[in-house]
């Protein structure tokens, strides 16, 4: 691992009395748990065993490291196939009741009822027609 640094700047200018202001923040932090190696040299000059301990330590991090990894993948993976079941329900559940609605749509004729009949077709019909005519929705890109 390699030290990260996070950059953050800002300036702030009034035109009133000519008051300006400058701020600039520099963050650097160490993710590796092994010491540098002029930071190891002196720690092998006080103690041999601290380079043993560095080592145990760093594997350690880097099994946690790898098993929190997994563990991510894992919700990742959970959260897509529920997304991926929904949409299918969602899909079937409407195909469904657009059969239904035909259903019985058809069966009021056959029992000729004209109105009933009417009105449930076009519900059907109004619902299959809005599958294939949708808004450009910039949420879906």
């Amino acid at each position: 691992m390699a030290k990260q640094s996070i950059k953050r700047s800002e300036t702030h200018v009034s035109n009133g009395n000519s008051v300006g202001n400058q701020l600039e923040q520099t963050v650097t932090v160490e993710d590796s748990s092994m010491p540098s190696a002029e930071e190891l040299k002196k720690y092998k000059d006080i103690d041999p065993k601290f380079i043993d301990y560095f080592i145990t330590a760093s594997e350690k991090e880097q099994e946690h490291r790898h098993c929190s990894d997994m563990k991510k993948l894992k919700i990742i993976s959970y959260v897509e196939r529920r997304t991926g079941r929904i949409n299918f329900l969602g899909m079937f559940f409407a195909f469904l009741s657009i059969v239904v609605f035909m259903g019985v749509a058809g069966f009021a004729l056959y029992l000729n009822h004209q109105w009933f009949a009417g009105i449930f077709g076009m519900t059907g019909l109004v619902a299959i027609v809005s599958i294939f005519v949708t808004k450009d929705d910039k949420r879906k890109k």
